[in-house]
């Protein structure tokens, strides 16, 4: 009787611990999952999420002829709040900003940070009036945003190169290349602003 009570309580215990310890390793796994995935500063998905979303949109649009856009995102200004106020003020700054853009879109489209102060959005199922009012509005709220630190005010601006994305692009570098090329024909041409990729430019 004692005996098989003990045994019952011991396997009970077992069972919860190897539970427990199951739950631990799930969960550990998730998290490490989530921070392969996520930009640790801003919690935006991070180059590696935002290159897979990508290669997955570049095949689905090549087999259902349908379009997105990418939108390459270069903040203006944002070495000043550094030069000034240091690197902890310019990482803040990053964090507000990417919640600004993440209220400016879709739930289903991917907003990440690229890097240093390189945004970049996947807009899923989308044609190009609609791209090209997604990436007035990003260059309006950037303009309206207001980073204060310290007792300094700042504004920024925000040169967007838009790509849509068709069956044409193939691989995932030319679709980069091309947002990043239409993001240095908006600075070129006097920053703030948004230039759309020609294909045949």
């Amino acid at each position: 009787g004692v005996s098989d009570a003990a045994l019952v309580v011991r396997t009970l215990r077992h069972a919860v611990e190897r539970h427990r310890i199951l739950t631990d390793l799930a969960s550990a796994r998730q998290r490490e999952h989530y921070l392969a995935m996520h930009d640790a500063l801003t919690g935006l998905s991070n180059r590696a999420s935002f290159f897979d979303h990508l290669r997955r949109m570049i095949s689905y649009a090549a087999r259902h002829q349908k379009r997105a856009a990418v939108l390459f995102l270069d903040l203006d200004r944002f070495k000043v709040v550094n030069d000034t106020c240091g690197h902890v003020a310019g990482d803040e700054l990053l964090r507000q900003l990417g919640h600004v853009l993440q209220l400016r879109v879709r739930s289903a489209d991917v907003v990440a940070r690229l890097g240093g102060d390189e945004f970049v959005l996947l807009l899923h199922n989308c044609g190009s009036s609609d791209a090209l009012q997604v990436a007035n509005d990003l260059l309006r709220a950037v303009a309206a945003f207001q980073f204060v630190w310290a007792q300094h005010t700042f504004t920024l601006g925000v040169s967007i190169g838009v790509v849509m994305v068709n069956s044409n692009f193939r691989r995932l570098a030319q679709v980069m290349n091309a947002a990043d090329t239409a993001c240095y024909s908006a600075k070129d041409a006097g920053r703030n602003r948004i230039h759309v990729f020609q294909e045949d430019a």
